[in-house]
């Protein structure tokens, strides 16, 4: 049996040393090296039918490993997986060599995505890896997301062409919008490769096993696509966005698949696709737009379109009934009648906000009517009718948004860490919060909070920073400030008596004054020992005298008044530690 060479590089790769490659590997003439490149980049979080992209790749890959002869070289590199915003977190995770399936899959379940999308210097790390100027080199590039590095992966893949005594990169484009795709098409074609979309788990597998084949010493030959017929079946309209059934009678070929388009549109153009390898049909769901389409069978082997037929798309009926006003960031139940297809969601935003972009938002298969909150912005708003497919507005709506009405009332003065119990009205939306902070702190910045939920009065520990201070009641859906208050924050009156010298490591009682904030607490430690750190202690909650451990170390210590809130020092007096013989 012919040795595959699957290599995959666009799932993958980062700060690396090649230097595992093998010499015997790297002088291997007589069939190309296999680099699987897996892609851990923090956009394979994003979900696909409720599940993350980076679980179905795993679980993919994980079934391609163990279908593979055991005679398959085979290689693993990432890129993404232990810094965000490095462009050099690449690695070499499995050298290329025989196959261990159990290591292999293990590898792959490990990885946890986090960073950028570094394809440019994946390509050049993995081609450089392989030998590429003295053997042929093949790498299958599996992308969730285009260069994120400043750099220009298409013109890095023609010049390894170029300089390579034969590279070739095939390109699986996962999940990605059609223009994304083509973007990334160009790095295919660079090289003499071959191009795969895929938009799911099914549609990944296929791809991964067509772009394995393709990487293999030999493939066979076929009759050319144009010698073929194809009989497609499929209605003659359609609902723009609904999802229609297609067949076709031909003799299917791996990478074959059948795509919608509109009917003056390029031929590389696709609107979503099936595979059609040993299939009879298969559903597709038609463009957004209304007007006369084509649905096209593409052969797999040249990219060539070998069938069409004609589809009109018919316009979607969409009505949005909601209150006229609402405050901001409240939640606003949407009435609403529409195609309501997989992924439509409604969302409320500012008038002037760009179509295509969106704030809060649900989706319309969890009912109707609908919730969805309100954007925070006050002023003319619209309600939207989308399609995650592409973020295109279906329908509109307009609604007011208003400044919801805000009091607090609260001491003047309050003590630094002390529980401020604060009176307040206002919306009461989901996240919101109440928070003490000082005067000068950025907005959107919190110390101790309390949520709104909990009712009026709310208590809240005050700042530990002395001066002028203020209340503010605050959204987390973006950390707004609502509404503000002033107060000033005081020193709390702390007083500490204890005997001037105690035995290492015996028990101290102390006599205190203070603030008794929740999460006060005195403890004895060396002098020298820095602020926030401590040793023996006890909470202050537990009364007047305290006893607390003497440290072991002798010499001059302290006795420090702290809140645990970060462990801030908030008096203290001075001991001396003494050892049994110096008693």
């Amino acid at each position: 049996m012919k040795r595959l060479l699957p290599q995959l590089s666009s799932i993958l790769l980062a700060s690396i040393s090649l230097s595992p490659l093998s010499a015997q590997q790297s002088a291997a003439k007589e069939s190309p090296s296999a680099l699987i490149i897996f892609d851990a980049s923090g956009s394979m979080w994003g979900q696909i039918k409720g599940k993350a992209k980076i679980e179905i790749a795993r679980e993919v890959v994980g079934n391609l490993v163990k279908d593979l002869p055991e005679e398959t070289e085979l290689g693993l590199m990432t890129y993404g997986h232990r810094r965000k915003g490095d462009c050099e977190d690449i690695e070499l995770l499995i050298p290329v060599g025989k196959v261990d399936r159990s290591a292999y899959i293990s590898a792959v379940q490990d990885i946890m995505p986090k960073g950028m999308t570094p394809i440019t210097a994946a390509l050049e790390l993995a081609a450089e890896g392989l030998g590429y100027k003295e053997q042929k080199a093949t790498v299958i590039l599996v992308s969730d997301g285009l260069e994120t590095c400043d750099a220009d992966p298409c013109a890095a893949a023609k010049k390894l062409e170029e300089l390579g005594v034969d590279f070739t990169a095939h390109v699986i484009a996962f999940d990605l919008k059609p223009e994304e795709s083509e973007k990334l098409r160009c790095i295919a074609d660079s090289t003499g490769g071959k191009f795969f979309p895929a938009s799911d788990a099914g549609s990944l597998k296929d791809a991964l096993d067509l772009a394995v084949d393709a990487a293999a010493p030999t493939v066979e030959t076929k009759a050319p696509a144009a010698a073929r017929e194809v009989e497609l079946t499929a209605p003659d309209t359609a609902t723009a966005g609904s999802d229609i059934e297609i067949s076709w009678k031909t003799d299917t070929e791996k990478g074959d698949y059948v795509t919608i388009a509109k009917a003056k549109a390029k031929d590389n153009a696709n609107e979503g696709f099936a595979y059609t390898f040993e299939k009879t049909a298969a559903k597709l769901t038609t463009l957004l737009t209304p007007g006369d389409a084509e649905i096209r069978y593409i052969s797999g082997s040249t990219g060539e379109i070998i069938a069409r037929r004609a589809i009109t798309l018919t316009e979607f009926q969409i009505t949005l009934k909601a209150p006229a006003e609402a405050i901001a960031g409240s939640e606003v139940l949407i009435e609403w009648t529409g195609p309501g297809y997989e992924r439509d969601f409604i969302t409320i935003v500012p008038k002037d906000k760009k179509d295509g972009e969106y704030e809060r938002w649900n989706y319309t298969s969890r009912g109707n009517p609908l919730p969805v909150v309100a954007t925070f912005t006050t002023g003319d708003a619209e309600i939207r009718y989308m399609s995650e497919t592409g973020n295109v507005v279906l329908a509109r709506h307009p609604i007011k948004i208003l400044q919801g009405e805000i009091t607090l009332k609260s001491p003047a003065e309050v003590i630094a860490g002390s529980a401020v119990s604060i009176e307040w009205t206002g919306p009461n939306n989901k996240g919101d919060f109440l928070t003490i902070v000082p005067k000068d702190l950025d907005d959107g910045k919190y110390e101790s909070w309390a949520y709104t939920e909990s009712g009026s009065p709310s208590e809240v520990s005050a700042s530990y920073t002395l001066g002028d201070a203020e209340i503010r009641y605050m959204n987390e859906n973006g950390n707004r400030v609502l509404a503000r208050a002033p107060l000033k924050i005081i020193a709390a009156e702390i007083t500490m008596k204890a005997a001037p010298r105690a035995l290492a490591e015996d028990s101290v009682s102390i006599e205190w004054t203070g603030p008794d904030n929740k999460g006060d607490f005195i403890t004895i430690v060396p002098k020298n020992v820095e602020d926030g750190n401590y040793e023996g202690w006890a909470y202050t909650s537990a009364g007047s005298p305290l006893k607390v451990e003497a440290p072991k170390n002798t010499g001059e210590a302290e006795i420090r008044y702290m809140n645990e809130n970060g462990n801030r020092v908030l008096a203290r007096i001075p001991i001396t530690i003494l050892s049994a013989e110096e008693k």
